[in-house]
């Protein structure tokens, strides 16, 4: 095992399956997460969803376990078991008691590596990713969201909903499920994190019994990076708000830049003191949700901003935001505002730092798109030194009104927008 200055233990097992731990004194829990590098974009357009399939599907049991007794295996530990499937990666994990690190590791491993993927329960969880679906399509403030990304990225992997369709769902069979699951969950493709009250000795005797044999995989990752699309769509529907995203050109994930915008993005729409939040709700009144977020993946970004309002007040509301996006990117910050968003930012990733789940994806992330672990302070210290004539820089960049592209789902129609969008 190797210990960084960090405090983060890395090791390779004989597999080629990574593992970074941190042993974390004063914590009696473990989080501890299998990450697998495969996600929505990396899926077949015929097997859109499977990434999100599978992750149900895993917890329906396994040659040695039962749905139930998974479920159970993990009550008894007094712990909870989750996962989640993003764009590019699908993450399993599990937060315990530190003395039951072994035991979730082996529940964790078993239900990753060995799914049974039976008839009946693809049935039952093909049905209830429908009704996923149908949530999704029934609340507006979370479609506009996989709509705008679709639009941006039109044609591409990366703007395809992870949940998939229900035609891709209905025409995905068990060979294709196990087909995908062979390739992508891999040797190659997995790694383990464990932040908190970890036993180096007892995680890396788990994780070698588990996972020392994986072989490696047949079809490396190969993705294309999109193309954004500057565009106006109009989803008309009848309902009481009209919901919007209002999106740009962001950066990846790695770029060196992504300081500057960390803090471009607080000031524009990170919080209550933001600009947008101050004017949009505050000021004006006109909205009860208004934000702006950046999505950054391993070669592109977009940078949005979201806002839920009534369609009498759209247009006042867009015009707005527009207003504030064009006074960051022709002024510089002033550098009181500049010093709150450092503290803001700061503050937020060191509050964060206190939970184990949070260290123990951290350390994934670092790894994932960095290959090293970045330490808070190192970050906290690039934050510091950004300048405002810097943020001025990537917002000249960024905002850049030719690349800017709008979403919309409410009672709205194109004629609506004549003079306010060109």
């Amino acid at each position: 095992m190797h210990a960084l200055p960090s405090g983060v233990i890395t090791e390779v097992l004989p597999s080629g399956v990574k593992v970074l731990l941190e042993p974390l004194r004063d914590f009696s829990s473990v989080s501890v997460g299998i990450w697998v590098l495969t996600g929505s974009r990396d899926e077949p357009s015929a097997k859109a969803g499977v990434s999100h399939f599978i992750e149900h599907l895993v917890f329906k049991g396994t040659p040695s376990r039962t749905a139930k007794e998974i479920a159970l295996g993990i009550d008894s530990l007094g712990g909870s078991i989750n996962a989640f499937t993003s764009k590019e990666y699908t993450a399993f994990f599990a937060r315990v008691l530190g003395e039951s690190l072994g035991e979730a590791m082996n529940i964790l491993g078993d239900i990753t590596l060995n799914p049974l993927f039976q008839e009946t329960d693809l049935a039952k969880e093909r049905d209830v990713i429908i009704q996923e679906i149908s949530m999704v399509e029934d609340t507006p403030d979370d479609l506009v969201h996989d709509l705008h990304a679709q639009e941006f990225w039109d044609g591409h992997e990366l703007g395809r909903p992870i949940l998939g369709t229900r035609q891709s769902l209905e025409n995905m069979g068990r060979d294709d499920i196990r087909a995908f699951h062979r390739e992508r969950y891999c040797a190659e493709s997995i790694i383990l994190t464990a932040a908190g009250a970890v036993d180096p000795q007892t995680m890396m005797d788990e994780a070698n019994r588990v996972f020392g044999n994986v072989s490696s995989g047949s079809c490396p990752l190969r993705r294309s990076a999109p193309v954004s699309t500057p565009h106006l769509k109009i989803f008309t529907r009848d309902s009481e708000q009209v919901h919007f995203c209002l999106g740009m050109e962001g950066l990846p994930v790695d770029d060196e830049r992504r300081y500057s915008l960390f803090l471009l993005n607080t000031i524009l729409g990170g919080g209550m003191s933001s600009r947008l939040f101050q004017k949009i709700r505050e000021e004006h009144g006109l909205a009860y949700s208004i934000y702006s977020y950046h999505s950054a993946f391993q070669d592109v970004g977009m940078l949005s901003v979201y806002c839920g309002t009534s369609a009498q007040r759209f247009t006042t509301a867009l015009d707005l935001i527009r207003e504030e996006i064009l006074a960051l990117a022709e002024n510089r910050i002033p550098e009181e505002e500049l010093a709150i968003a450092k503290r803001q930012v700061t503050g937020s990733m060191l509050l964060g730092l206190e939970s184990t789940g949070n260290r123990m994806t951290q350390l994934a992330r670092n790894e994932i798109y960095f290959q090293r672990q970045i330490s808070p302070a190192e970050i906290e210290e690039r934050i510091q030194t950004v300048s405002s004539a810097q943020i001025l820089d990537v917002a000249e960049s960024l905002l850049n009104p030719e690349c800017r592209a709008l979403t919309v789902i409410g009672p709205v129609r194109e004629e609506t927008l004549e003079g306010h969008w060109d």
